[in-house]
Order: structure tokens, then C-alpha cells, then sequence
């Protein structure tokens, strides 16, 4: 933000920042009660950690300028967890191009249990495709629904970095346990926000699979497409039409994917990761050339209304 906002830190103006994270309805009344006393010039409402709460129209009866900075649809979208992840995500010293190892169908970790989880979960159970995957899925209660022992990695940087909240660690900078990494063919990836394109608010999940070298797709309303597209990224929608003929884009055809994946055994699985070498290895360098579109973007500042 600094650097970002220095055009506006050394104005004459006077600007005040509003974060979004856990913004709530008592924080807005308090504000714009303050605003009527002390009408700001501008407000720059951020977020970058979570989804935005703060919004633009609750903030337009002040008459000044009105900007949202992050995960904000707009001129002035910023994507920091793929800055956070460029800076500190780690990698296990093995091989990710190594097909021997595959032996599963799918992974998908998931751990506070947001309600499209839980519902995916569910209809993974019912199923019958969950012990068929690497899954796991934590628990409102401080103990796991389901539980990878050895996928226990936590982070220093992520808030709640132990398993006591949801009885799984919240790993952000890693891709979890290293075997599992190997052993998986194609990522189910769980956002935080289940309209990612919608919010145009990501994290560090849809980024793991893009830096694992793994097919993913994304249970979303659209399986992410628009926003996949708009930051460049290729997706895998159309990567198994051989197998079937479900909408990969409907988050509705995903587990009865899975079960004609699993039925399709490790030697498809393996061969496909061959298949689909290219397209894994673009998604990969994109990621590199979307974090230094961020960087510069951040570096040449906001662009103040004139």
C-alpha cells in the first residue's frame, strides 16, 4: 500500500484508508458518522486479505472521491496472494514432474469448512469417491471431519497456523505433505469464496496446483472461467472430454467427474499428466508473468481523477 498509494500519501488531500478486513456494520455507521463531521476528500477502501466487505456505495453520500484498492473489480484490482505466494511459498526438495508415483485420482484439502465444502464434501461421500481421493475436512468444533495425518504442515505467517481451530493445520506457503503432492493426478480446488469470479477474491489455494505442476479444477459457479481467463491462466474444462461428456464448468458435474476419473485408473492418469505437459507449463510461467503485472502495476502508483 505504500507503495501503491504514494501518490496519494503526498498530496494535499485529505485522504482517509479504510480496511475491509473484518469490516463490519457497527465499524461503517461509526465512520460515516465520523465522515459527517469530517468530510474526507477522498476514502480508499483496501482489501487484500480476505474478500471485500467495505463497499464503495456505502460511502458515496460524503461527495468525495471514493476508491477500492485489491480484491475490488475495477482499476484498481490488485492480487496479493499471488505476491504472498512469489515471496514465501516453499516447495519439497522432489521431483513434481515425476509420474511414477501417481496412484490417486484427485486430492482436495480443505480446512475451515465453508458451506460449499462441506456441501462438496458431502456429495463426495455419498458418492462413494472420497476414499478413492486425498481429502481432508476440517471441523467447526477444533477436531477434523477428515483428517490426513501426515499432511500436518503449519505456517508461521498464516493466522492460526495449528491444527486447534478446525483440527487442521492452516498451511498457506507450502504444498503439504510431499508424498501426497506426488501420489495425486488433478487438484480440486475448494476457495475460500465460492464465486471466485464473482468477488474476484483468491488465495493461495488456486495458486498451489499452478506452482505443483497439476491439473486442477475449481468447484465454483463457474469452475472459475472468467477469472481464470482475465488473469491469463488456461484452464482444464475441456482436458477430458475423452472420458466424458459432463460440463466441467458446472461445480454440479464434479463428482460424478470424479467417479469416471477414478474408474479411468492410474495409467490414464498418468499418461494425461504427459498430455497435458504444455498447458501445465504455461499456467506456470503465466503465474510468474501475472506477479510482475502486479509489481509493476503497484510500482507505477494509482492513477488519480483528475
Amino acid at each position: 500500500m505504500n507503495r501503491y498509494l504514494r501518490p496519494l500519501s503526498e498530496d494535499a488531500s485529505r485522504t482517509v484508508m479504510v480496511n475491509s478486513t473484518w469490516f463490519d456494520g457497527d465499524l461503517c455507521q461509526r465512520l460515516q458518522a465520523r465522515f459527517r463531521q469530517h468530510p474526507p476528500d477522498r476514502i480508499v477502501l483496501v482489501s487484500m486479505l480476505d474478500a471485500a466487505i467495505a463497499q464503495p456505495h456505502m460511502f458515496e453520500d460524503f461527495g468525495g472521491e471514493v476508491r477500492a484498492v485489491g480484491y475490488y473489480p475495477g482499476a484498481d484490482w490488485i492480487d496479493f496472494w499471488s505476491l504472498m505466494v512469489d515471496c514465501h511459498m516453499t516447495f519439497p526438495g522432489i521431483n513434481l514432474r515425476d509420474i511414477d508415483h501417481v496412484d490417486r485420482a484427485f486430492m482436495c484439502l480443505n480446512r475451515k469448512p465453508h458451506w460449499h465444502r462441506m456441501q462438496l464434501y458431502k456429495q463426495m461421500t455419498a458418492g462413494g469417491v472420497v476414499d478413492s481421493g486425498l481429502v481432508s475436512m476440517g471441523g467447526d468444533d477444533g477436531s477434523a471431519l477428515r483428517l490426513l495425518p501426515e499432511d500436518s504442515g503449519s505456517s508461521d505467517l498464516a493466522p492460526n497456523g495449528g491444527p486447534e481451530q478446525h483440527g487442521i493445520a492452516n498451511d498457506i506457503v507450502s504444498l503439504g505433505h510431499p508424498g501426497n503432492w506426488q501420489r495425486h493426478f488433478l487438484n480440486v480446488v475448494t476457495e475460500t469464496q465460492y464465486d471466485v469470479s464473482g468477488t474476484t477474491f483468491v488465495t493461495e489455494k488456486i495458486y498451489k496446483p499452478i506452482l505443483g505442476l497439476r491439473p486442477f479444477l475449481v468447484y465454483a459457479p463457474d469452475g472459475a472461467q472468467a477469472w481464470l481467463a482475465a488473469q491469463g491462466f488456461a484452464s482444464y474444462i475441456d482436458a477430458f472430454q475423452d472420458i466424458t461428456d459432463l460440463d466441467l464448468a458446472d461445480p454440479a458435474s464434479m463428482v460424478p467427474f470424479l467417479a469416471q476419473l477414478i474408474q479411468s485408473g492410474p495409467g490414464y492418469w498418468r499418461q494425461k499428466l504427459v498430455d497435458l505437459r504444455d498447458r501445465i507449463h504455461y499456467n506456470r510461467l503465466q503465474f510468474d508473468r501475472h506477479v510482475a503485472t502486479q509489481n509493476q502495476r503497484i510500482d507505477q502508483g494509482i492513477q488519480c481523477q483528475t
